[in-house]
């Protein structure tokens, strides 16, 4: 197949790639800068123009779409906060726009969308048919669906992703970097629960739904086990052979640091997954010990 992958060199968009290829599959990258040497051909787009090179869709037969700006880099100043929005909608209602026109059309349109979309929701457990939070989060991941949604030609598949693990970026080296100081403790009351997959399995899942052509709407791409913040710190822990033994970081310390940010590690969201495992996809990372291993 051919599959053309928006955000193709961030962490998820590059694994994914390698995987795609490593199963004899053309991948191609639609890209600020265009790139038609490269080892992965990169087709320009610029968003703020509204234009995507019309060569990046010929044969096309599978798009996923991960580009959006990363929520977790610095505060959430109002530009900031315009950004990630911005980065997202306008993507993804360029995306949409250009394959609704096509004469041939992809048979499947991936897209990354978050478990955000639910907010702040305590020990609530969550499914695809939960209500949606009223946050700044929350309200970018539904306008954010809302610009997939344009797309009326192809299956649609959104997933909803939890935290990212793994040593290659993400969440995972920031946590470890204080425990293998000997200075990590949870944060805030540490029973907010972290619901997340491991990129090993994200990947896979991305690739899942391009080839079962069941799947289609929205799933929760979260492994079936949540943990909690102080489980996944001590789990952390004890791998690294750290003792976990200060107080807790208090809220209001992350908050004065963070600002408005600090949401992302202090609410949680238990999310369940048991639509992808009905849908027969079989994770290889099912508990925290799992991934970090």
């Amino acid at each position: 197949m051919k599959i053309l992958i928006t955000g193709g060199s961030g962490l998820v968009g590059q694994e994914i790639s390698n995987k795609l290829i490593d199963k004899g599959h053309e991948v191609r990258w639609l890209s600020r800068r265009e790139d038609l040497n490269a080892e992965i051909k990169r087709y320009k787009w610029d968003i703020k123009k509204n234009h995507i090179d019309p060569k990046a869709f010929d044969g096309i037969d599978a798009v996923i779409h991960l580009a959006g700006k990363s929520v977790g880099e610095g505060r959430w100043t109002e530009a900031a906060k315009k950004e990630i929005l911005d980065s997202r909608v306008q993507s993804s209602t360029l995306l949409m726009q250009e394959i609704n026109a096509l004469e041939k059309p992809p048979k499947v349109v991936v897209c990354a969308s978050a478990i955000g979309i639910y907010g702040d929701r305590g020990e609530e457990e969550l499914d695809e048919s939960s209500s949606f939070g009223n946050d700044f989060l929350a309200n970018v991941v539904k306008e954010w669906e809302k610009a997939e949604d344009i797309c009326s030609v192809s299956r649609i598949v959104k997933l909803r992703i939890g935290v990212v693990l793994t040593e290659k970026g993400g969440a995972l080296p920031k946590m470890m970097l204080p425990i293998k100081l000997g200075i990590g403790s949870p944060i805030g009351t540490g029973k907010q629960w972290i619901s997340w997959i491991s990129l090993e399995d994200l990947s896979n899942l991305f690739i899942a739904a391009i080839e079962n052509t069941e799947m289609e709407g929205v799933y929760n791409a979260v492994s079936p086990n949540p943990v909690t913040n102080e489980q996944l710190t001590k789990a952390i822990g004890t791998k690294l052979c750290r003792p976990i033994f200060l107080p807790n970081v208090p809220s209001i310390a992350l908050k004065l640091l963070l600002g408005e940010s600090a949401f992302l590690v202090l609410s949680s969201a238990k999310v369940n997954s048991e639509n992808l495992q009905k849908n027969a996809f079989d994770f290889k990372d099912v508990i925290i010990d799992d991934v970090l291993n």
